[in-house]
């Protein structure tokens, strides 16, 4: 039960990652919402290897906190650039949260492969 609650917030990030991406295409931001969306896709495609394998994969892990937080990094940038007043600190928290997880997995991935 931990686990699936510890991957649900992959699905909800991958889910407001998809629908920024989209809508920033649909405005004419090209580069950056087939970032966001590309970001969102990928975060979705981990969500359901991790579901279909019941187990998480550790380099895979780093690389989807990785793109979780640099997605989560843009989508701040760009609520901000369209005024959004509480939404851009929440995307910005999560996404030095996700940074911070892929320092702590990587760290934690060195001391165990040593």
């Amino acid at each position: 039960m931990k686990k699936q609650l510890l991957s649900i917030h992959h699905f909800v990030v991958a889910i407001i990652l998809m629908t920024k991406g989209y809508d920033k295409i649909q405005h004419h931001h090209s580069i950056i919402g087939w970032s966001i969306l590309l970001s969102g896709i990928m975060v979705l495609l981990y969500f359901v290897y991790i579901k279909r394998s019941q187990k998480p994969h550790a380099t895979l892990g780093i690389i989807t906190h990785l793109f979780e937080s640099i997605a989560l990094f843009l989508t701040t940038y760009v609520y901000f650039q369209e005024g959004k007043t509480m939404l851009p600190y929440v995307t910005l928290t999560a996404a030095i949260g996700f940074l911070i997880a892929t320092i702590l997995h990587v760290k934690s991935y060195k001391k165990h492969s040593f």
